[in-house]
């Protein structure tokens, strides 16, 4: 989980189909008047998943409510509660439904209570950080597999004469520069840059 920053407001032709299926269902509102939403929460976030930080195909993503539309009907068409989560099956908006998380990508301190080992998994010595990332289930094995294999493609450039343990420094920062640009796929490169912002913060 990474701090998300809300930059704008629901696209206007989106903001008018809402307010024509404002008693609809949300599943009964046509995909033509989400998606214009879809696609400005898929460059927000930068391409990548709301809780796991993996790259998001833009067929297998959903509009997540934070705070779920059963609980929470007034926040249904709320920009700041809406934000684009893979479909992951047993894992982030899936494993979450409408449970309430105590630490969201929209709080400043996600960054800091969640943190990343070499191992590829996600610790936290708050409460709240690791409830959150049980209810999202983010330790799972896939998950921290694929953690892991985009730690090992840059730890040579950590520092040898430092710690393994979180925050890692860097010893060759031209080198993982070189690295990172060298993704021609925008989202695969936010998601090593979210690990390198884990391990060495």
């Amino acid at each position: 989980m990474q701090k998300i920053d809300k930059l704008g407001s629901i696209p206007l032709e989106t903001a008018k189909g809402f307010r024509k299926y404002k008693t609809e269902n949300w599943g009964n509102i046509p995909e033509d008047i989400k998606a214009p939403l879809r696609q400005q929460l898929y460059d927000e976030q930068h391409g990548v998943c709301c809780y796991c930080c993996k790259s998001l195909g833009k067929e297998s993503t959903t509009i997540e409510h934070l705070q779920s539309r059963n609980d929470y009907p007034h926040k249904c068409f709320d920009y700041d509660n809406l934000l684009l989560s893979c479909r992951t099956p047993k894992q982030c908006d899936n494993a979450k439904g409408s449970q309430e998380l105590p630490l969201t990508p929209l709080m400043d301190e996600c960054e800091s209570e969640i943190n990343l080992n070499l191992a590829g998994e996600l610790d936290s010595d708050s409460e709240r950080g690791v409830e959150s990332i049980e209810i999202l289930k983010l330790n799972n094995r896939q998950i921290c597999n694929w953690r892991k294999s985009l730690i090992d493609t840059i730890s040579f450039v950590f520092d040898p004469t430092q710690s393994s343990i979180p925050p890692i420094g860097i010893q060759n920062p031209e080198t993982l520069e070189l690295i990172l640009n060298s993704y021609p796929d925008l989202n695969q490169k936010h998601e090593l840059e979210y690990i390198v912002k884990k391990l060495t913060r």
